[in-house]
């Protein structure tokens, strides 16, 4: 079924309302541009995702989260720093200055532990990378999210006035009419509290895309947006996704995945660095000396280690291997998580793109038929202004029920293009 653009569809329902709203009250009525959702000039919706990406706060964040990581992982793999030590032993013996010597020592770091240490460290970076690409993904979700609101928004506001102009000349054909004594007050009546009724709508329209530009604004953490309007077509994206495919992808390319597995790997090198620790370090000591009583100079030499009998780390191997465990259980929790939360999202778009593209394909040249015959009736006396004030308030409600479909899909999308990483902070 070939999908009709709403941006065509707007185009011919306002020359079928301007060439009727002529047929029906003999008034011209001159519309100066046309209702398109894909502007020549403005913010794009890659300008607004570049926005983000170089000015938002929690991007910089999440980048020095990365490098502290990366100077723990510095610091884990140096090696201890040697010892001076300067001892000076009976001091006033047989009236003398003792015994002095000065001494070096050094640990030695066995099992390569430092190294195991780096490797620990490098699973935790990976880990942090993974959450600054679902800070990324989660800051550019939003972005897509406000900004397919704005842009909605925006043609609720043109499609609005279009709305109001065509009201505004109903009532002064309408007045034209009762003073021919062709119609009642009735119908001037009518004509006017639905013109009353469209201003209200069109201001609402006006405030609420203003608030979606704030909101946009804030998402892309510039605070502010450049003059101009928005430039988008909503319905771009809006296809038929199949599940295993999405599926298959979002397990796939996930960051909570890559978060999830980088810890599993955190906790693998954990254990075995806490099996490295039974092993003791060495500590070695060289040295030199006086005794001023015989002017003898003397080496010391010396070796120590602690001896493994009691504590064999045995606390820290079990709960490494608790770690293992619970980072492989994570690993299966995150997956069904990524699965429901799929399964969530896109029945939500599935509904809202199924609605939008029924009332493009079907409801709307209905609507438009509707309207049509309403007027030919009404010019040839047959029924009232009242069921033709029906049928054009049908016709403007069903475009803006597409536009609120479109909304709810293009929402959906966004999510799952931003892999499910929550949009709630």
């Amino acid at each position: 079924m070939t999908q009709v653009g709403f941006d065509e569809f707007v185009t011919e329902a306002e020359q079928l309302t301007v060439t009727q709203t002529e047929q029906a009250f003999g008034t011209t009525v001159e519309i100066s541009d046309n209702v398109s959702l894909l502007n020549t000039g403005g913010l794009s919706l890659s300008d607004a995702e570049s926005l983000a990406v170089a000015s938002h706060p929690a991007l910089a964040e999440a980048r020095s989260k990365v490098e502290s990581i990366r100077g723990q992982y510095v610091q884990a793999g140096l090696p201890y720093n040697p010892v001076v030590q300067y001892q000076s032993d009976e001091i006033g013996n047989d009236n003398a200055s003792g015994l002095h010597s000065l001494s070096v020592s050094q640990q030695f770091v066995t099992a390569n532990k430092l190294g195991i240490a780096q490797q620990v460290q490098a699973q935790a970076m990976q880990k942090q990378k993974a959450q600054m690409q679902a800070t990324e993904l989660r800051v550019l979700t939003r972005v897509r999210a406000a900004f397919a609101q704005a842009l909605i928004a925006q043609q609720r506001v043109k499609l609005t006035r279009k709305i109001v102009e065509l009201a505004e000349k109903s009532i002064a054909s309408v007045e034209s009419l009762v003073e021919a004594q062709e119609v009642s007050k009735v119908a001037l009546l009518q004509a006017r509290v639905e013109a009353e009724q469209v201003r209200i709508t069109a201001e609402n329209a006006e405030t609420q895309l203003e608030a979606n530009r704030r909101e946009l604004a804030a998402a892309t953490g510039a605070g502010t947006l450049p003059t101009g309007p928005l430039v988008g077509n909503i319905s771009d994206g809006l296809t038929q996704s199949p599940w295993e495919q999405l599926l298959s992808d979002v397990t796939t390319a996930s960051p909570e995945m890559a978060e999830a597995g980088s810890e599993l790997e955190r906790a693998r090198w954990a254990l075995q660095l806490a099996c490295a620790q039974v092993t003791p370090n060495i500590t070695g000591q060289i040295g030199v000396g006086v005794d001023t009583a015989t002017d003898d100079t003397f080496a010391r030499i010396g070796v120590s280690m602690p001896l493994p009998i009691r504590n064999r780390n045995q606390g820290g191997i079990r709960t490494a291997r608790a770690d293992i465990a619970a980072a492989s259980a994570a690993i299966d929790r995150t997956r069904l998580s990524l699965q429901s939360r799929l399964a969530e999202a896109l029945g939500r778009y599935e509904t809202a793109r199924q609605r939008y593209e029924r009332i493009n394909n079907n409801v709307l040249a209905n609507a438009q038929e509707t309207y049509e015959l309403s007027q030919k009736a009404f010019n040839a006396e047959q029924t009232g202004y009242l069921q033709l004030l029906t049928a054009q308030r049908t016709l403007f409600n069903t475009q803006l029920n597409a536009l609120d479909s479109a909304a709810q899909a293009k929402r959906a999308i966004a999510e799952i293009e931003g892999l499910l990483v929550t949009i709630a902070n």
